[in-house]
C-alpha cells in the first residue's frame, strides 16, 4: 500500500468525495466504480465499530436482494484483496444476500487515513452505540491528537457533546456493557457520573430494577448513596445543608461528570471538583481549556 501525506484533519469529505458519502454518483466519476469478487474483500481489523445490529443486518441484506448495492464499498487494495474503508454493514448485508461481487471504489490512502475515514464515516452513521462513539472519539483524540474542538467541528457537533460523550469511557465495564446491551441510554449514564464513584455499579442495579426514567434517575442521583445498611445514621449537630447548594452541586456534577462539591461561607467558598484517574484529570482540564503539559 502507497503512503502518502495530506488530506488528514479535514474530514470524511475532503478524503471522499460526498457523492460516495451519500450513495448518489454522477456520470464523471462512474468510472470509478468497479464489481470485485466478494471473497477478495477483507474487514478492516481496526474496524471502530464492534458490534453489528443482526437484525438491521438482514434488513439491509432483504434490500440488497431487491435493489443491489447502492452504494459502493470504500476500499484500499492490498496485494490482491481489498480492505474496506468504509461500507462493512453493506459487507457483511451483501454475504447474506449470497452476492459473488460487491461495487467498489478503490482508493490510495496511507494507514492513517484509513483510520481516520473509517472513525468518522462510523460517527457519521446514527446507530453506533454511546459507547463506540466515546471509544472512536477517544481514537481520533490519541492516534490523531484532535482536540475536542476539533472533533466537534469535524463531525458538525457542539464541545459539549464530544466531551459528555468522551465522559462515559470513565465508566465501570459494567456500566459500559448496560450501555453497549440498551438497558441504559446515554443520558441514565450521565445520571450516573454524578454520583460518588463507589456508588455508581449500585446506582446501575437501582435504575435498571426500578426501571427509572432519565428524569427519574437524575432527581434520584441528587442524594443516591447506595442502599447498604453500614451507612451511619445522621446525628442531630449535623448541618442541614442548603438546597439551593445541593441542587447546584448536582447540576455541576452532571455538567463535569464527576461529583463537585461546594464549600459554602456566605459570600464566599470553595469548589472541589473530584477526579479518579490521570485521564479524568485530562478530560476536566480540557473542559477549562488547561493544556496539561
Amino acid at each position: 500500500m502507497k503512503k502518502k501525506s495530506g488530506g488528514l484533519g479535514k474530514g470524511l469529505s475532503a478524503l471522499i468525495p460526498q457523492e460516495d458519502v451519500d450513495g448518489v454518483f454522477s456520470e464523471n466519476n462512474e468510472h470509478d466504480i468497479k464489481k470485485v469478487d466478494i471473497n477478495l474483500v477483507k474487514a478492516n481489523a481496526n474496524q471502530p465499530r464492534k458490534h453489528f445490529d443482526k437484525e438491521k443486518i438482514k434488513e439491509l441484506s432483504d434490500s440488497i436482494k431487491e435493489h443491489g448495492v447502492i452504494q459502493p464499498l470504500l476500499v484500499v487494495k492490498e496485494d490482491n484483496e481489498y480492505v474496506i474503508v468504509a461500507g462493512e454493514r453493506r459487507y457483511r448485508a451483501s454475504i447474506l444476500a449470497g452476492l459473488k461481487e460487491v461495487p467498489v471504489i478503490i482508493k490510495d490512502y496511507s494507514e492513517k487515513e484509513i483510520s481516520e475515514v473509517s472513525l468518522i464515516e462510523n460517527l457519521q452513521r446514527e446507530d453506533l452505540n454511546e459507547i463506540e462513539k466515546a471509544e472512536a472519539y477517544n481514537e481520533l483524540k490519541e492516534s490523531f491528537k484532535m482536540t475536542q474542538e476539533d472533533i466537534a467541528k469535524r463531525l458538525g457537533t457542539s464541545r459539549a457533546s464530544v466531551a459528555n460523550t468522551l465522559r462515559l469511557l470513565s465508566l465501570t465495564e459494567d456500566i459500559k456493557k448496560a450501555i453497549r446491551d440498551n438497558k441504559i441510554s446515554a443520558g441514565h449514564a450521565r445520571a450516573i457520573l454524578s454520583v460518588d464513584e463507589k456508588y455508581r455499579d449500585e446506582f446501575l442495579e437501582e435504575i435498571i430494577s426500578k426501571n427509572l426514567s432519565v428524569r427519574e434517575s437524575e432527581k434520584l442521583s441528587k442524594e443516591f448513596k447506595g442502599n447498604k445498611n453500614d451507612k451511619p445514621k445522621k446525628t442531630i449537630k449535623e448541618k442541614k445543608e442548603n438546597p439551593y447548594i445541593v441542587d447546584l452541586e448536582h447540576k455541576m456534577s452532571l455538567t463535569f461528570g464527576t461529583k463537585v462539591k461546594l464549600n459554602d461561607k456566605g459570600n464566599k467558598g470553595s469548589i472541589v471538583i473530584d477526579y479518579y484517574s490521570n485521564e479524568d484529570l485530562s478530560r476536566l482540564l480540557e473542559l477549562f481549556n488547561i493544556e496539561d503539559k
